[in-house]
């Protein structure tokens, strides 16, 4: 056997045993480039806050971006069973600390009385569309069927918004993992193929509040959320597309928890 034989021999084994390592262990290989979460809401806060509310809490949030994936689905109708066209945004959140100041304000302004608690993690997602006429809204849907083929297609195995409801994990500095970490993902069902862009809002990654008024100067509470706004260039005849892209970055806001449809 020749030395060049002997050197493809080797590189052949070699590129064999990769192959193998890649099957086996997914998460290892996903592990390198962060699995896709790469745009981050970090953890952020204003001494206002800090200094109302001694139980605040605020999560840092990775998100994959927004994607499509084709689900077959009993017609509730006829019963026949038929693709149907889901969006989803998948999330990893981790707790952070935050700094509560030493000595607050006797009289902290707009402060929740009682402060809220208890410390439990209950996400909640809105999408609404920026981009149509016609006020619509879209509420996070809970569809187990789609969340195992999310699962399946992902490699990963993301709760829904009701399965990973739970209490809030202890604050850490560490990088997020799978110790610290909550791995869940928002189904959007219904959603018009015509639409380009739309807002997503997030409620649950923060117990945060603000005492307001409303228009009619009624007492309001506001809820600090986030807000994202996605892109998607394609169109109808486009559906496979996973070009939706963030448009913007990711902001903090005070939402009222009822909030009506808007851009």
């Amino acid at each position: 056997m020749n030395y060049n034989t002997m050197n493809k021999i080797i590189c052949l084994s070699l590129t064999m045993l990769a192959g193998v390592a890649f099957i086996s262990s997914p998460r290892q290989v996903f592990a390198q480039g962060d699995e896709g979460f790469n745009h981050k809401v970090p953890a952020t806060t204003v001494g206002d806050e800090r200094s109302r509310q001694a139980s605040l809490w605020v999560m840092e949030v990775d998100l994959k971006r927004m994607r499509l994936i084709w689900v077959d689905m009993p017609d509730p109708k006829t019963g026949e069973v038929k693709p149907e066209l889901f969006y989803y945004l998948a999330y990893r959140s981790v707790n952070r600390p935050v700094e509560i100041p030493a000595t607050r304000e006797t009289e902290p302004r707009n402060r929740p009385d009682p402060e809220p608690g208890p410390a439990f993690f209950i996400p909640e997602f809105t999408l609404i569309p920026t981009d149509t006429d016609e006020k619509q809204i879209f509420l996070d849907a809970i569809v187990p069927k789609v969340v195992e083929a999310i699962n399946r297609k992902e490699r990963r195995k993301f709760k829904n918004s009701v399965t990973i409801v739970g209490s809030i994990p202890k604050a850490t500095t560490e990088k997020a993992n799978d110790d610290n970490a909550l791995f869940g993902v928002a189904v959007f069902r219904g959603v018009d193929p015509d639409i380009d862009r739309f807002t997503v809002y997030m409620n649950g990654f923060s117990n945060g509040y603000e005492a307001s008024k409303g228009p009619d100067g009624e007492p309001l509470m506001l809820r600090k959320t986030i807000k994202q706004k996605f892109w998607r260039p394609g169109d109808r005849f486009d559906a496979e597309s996973l070009e939706i892209r963030f448009d913007d970055e990711p902001a903090w806001i005070f939402r009222p928890d009822s909030a009506p449809a808007t851009k």
